[in-house]
């Protein structure tokens, strides 16, 4: 079974992990493509081998040799393209994250649960190559009784004031995406299930920045978070997000009643502390998770199931991140939305 992709939006991740990807899967074929910036789709076809470039993604969508649609665009189009390709009964891989807001997730999610076509979102790399081996170890009760989450995600991305306004940080084009907020917020629920409630913090620390051309923009997302939350099954959770330091390290450590594991995003050795002394694991390959998402969504496709991450795994993360957005907003503590 021949996969035809069509691809919307030909940037960064799109040219440095699905597109190659793509084109080593057997059957697939780079059908169309399109971007902001017309140059850019046609220098994609040109390094990928798409047969058709296109102005618009509505063409790529109406295309009538495109079954499966790649949507690499920021939120801001995410749920309008999703919404559009499975009305032409394309199947849609998107990526993270999901939607602007949860209330535009929860629209997706209910258009999901309509069809039968295959939907799958990015999954998070942060802590990838580790998750199952520590799955295992909290499954196993190695740990004993979770009762503390502490995550830090610390980065220098917006440290410089000098740097002109980058497209994460624009509200309008990444709605209440913030940070690593989202990105750790699926972990989080994966590993330990959704929170129940959480108050956050946000600040920004550089409130204007320069603006492509001449000017200056307001700055509307927030540099750093910090949250204080408690899980549905007990545990409590402390939370730093920030991209205006310099130095630190991310990791994300349990606390649990007779040990405690410390993970790093990019590593595949843990820290466990337990009996009073400190060891270090390093996950065995064969239990390592690499990187499999294009192979994963297109094996979805030709069984005809969904993909994982699912729409409802997505819908969650975006309630999470709506939570702590609705806290910074009003000051007060806020229960996380329950999504079956």
């Amino acid at each position: 079974m021949n996969i035809r992709i069509g691809m919307i939006g030909a940037g960064g991740i799109a040219k440095s992990r699905h597109l190659p990807n793509l084109k080593e899967i057997e059957g697939v074929e780079l059908a169309a493509v399109a971007n902001r910036r017309y140059e850019n789709a046609q220098k994609a076809a040109e390094q990928f081998g798409f047969r058709k470039v296109y102005k618009t993604w509505q063409e790529v969508a109406d295309d009538s040799e495109v079954d499966t649609v790649f949507i690499c665009t920021p939120p801001i189009l995410h749920r309008e393209i999703s919404e559009y390709c499975i009305a032409r009964g394309k199947h849609v891989f998107s990526q993270a994250r999901m939607a602007m807001n949860l209330e535009d997730a929860l629209q997706m999610y209910k258009l999901d649960q309509s069809t039968s076509l295959t939907t799958m979102l990015c999954p998070p790399p942060n802590y990838m190559k580790v998750e199952p081996f520590v799955m295992q170890l909290l499954k196993d009760g190695e740990l004993g009784e979770v009762r503390h989450v502490h995550l830090t995600h610390p980065s220098s991305q917006y440290a410089d004031a000098s740097k002109p306004l980058y497209w994460r940080q624009r509200a309008d084009l990444q709605g209440i995406n913030v940070l690593d907020v989202g990105i750790m917020g699926e972990v989080l629920n994966k590993w330990f299930g959704p929170l129940q409630s959480l108050c956050a913090d946000g600040r920004i620390w550089v409130e204007e920045r320069p603006q492509d051309g001449d000017g200056r923009s307001r700055v509307e997302l927030p540099d750093s978070v910090t949250v204080l939350g408690q899980f549905a099954r007990g545990p409590l959770l402390t939370a730093l997000f920030t991209g205006a330091v310099q130095g630190g390290q991310s990791q994300l450590t349990i606390y649990g009643s007779k040990g405690t594991l410390t993970c790093y995003p990019e590593r595949t050795q843990l820290v466990l502390h337990a009996g009073g002394e400190e060891r270090k694991l390093e996950v065995p390959e064969a239990q390592r998770k690499e990187w499999t998402v294009e192979r994963d969504f297109i094996q979805a496709v030709r069984s005809g199931t969904k993909g994982s991450p699912s729409f409802t795994d997505g819908v969650r993360y975006m309630a999470f991140t709506q939570a702590v957005m609705d806290s910074i907003r009003t000051g007060q503590r806020v229960e996380v939305a329950h999504i079956e």
